[in-house]
């Protein structure tokens, strides 16, 4: 049995792996990942670029790309736990292949989530991937109430 540290980097490396098809990063990803499989020798080079280049043809035709990717992660995942399980040793290669193929994948396939709270009459301001610009308005004088007639004196005539 894999042990769960191995099975969540074979979930990371299924998901890289068909975040990757139908980008610019590709080629490249797919022939690293088909060099990760031909070390293995359990199923050949070749079989597996045929099956990524079908897989890779799938998102690229798909109306929803993002769908299919979604249906195609989970079967690289077994392939990538077995060749876990064959092959032990392929671990830390297979961690390089993750953050290699992490990296080169477009900003629209990397997930940022900014969460940025104020309360209380308080200021907050945050950005990801860019710069924050604030301007502040002068504030105007604050509203005076009626100017006092001379202290509440009866004037002539007044008594």
């Amino acid at each position: 049995m894999l042990a769960e540290s191995l099975v969540a980097l074979a979930g990371a490396g299924g998901t890289a792996l068909v975040g990757a098809m139908a980008t610019d990063a590709w080629q490249t990803v797919r022939d690293r990942a088909a060099r990760l499989f031909g070390r293995g020798g359990a199923v050949g080079q070749e079989v597996v670029e045929a099956r990524l280049d079908r897989d890779a043809g799938l998102v690229a035709l798909a109306s929803e790309p993002e769908r299919a990717r979604q249906g195609l992660a989970p079967g690289w995942q077994v392939e990538l736990e077995a060749l876990l399980t064959e092959h032990p040793e392929l671990a830390e290669e297979l961690r390089v292949f993750v953050e290699q193929t992490v990296a080169a994948l477009p900003r629209a396939e990397q997930n940022w989530t900014l969460n940025v709270t104020a309360r209380d009459h308080g200021r907050a301001y945050g950005a990801i991937g860019g710069n924050v610009v604030v301007h502040e308005a002068a504030q105007p004088d604050p509203p005076r109430g009626p100017v006092p007639d001379g202290g509440g004196e009866a004037g002539e005539g007044q008594r």
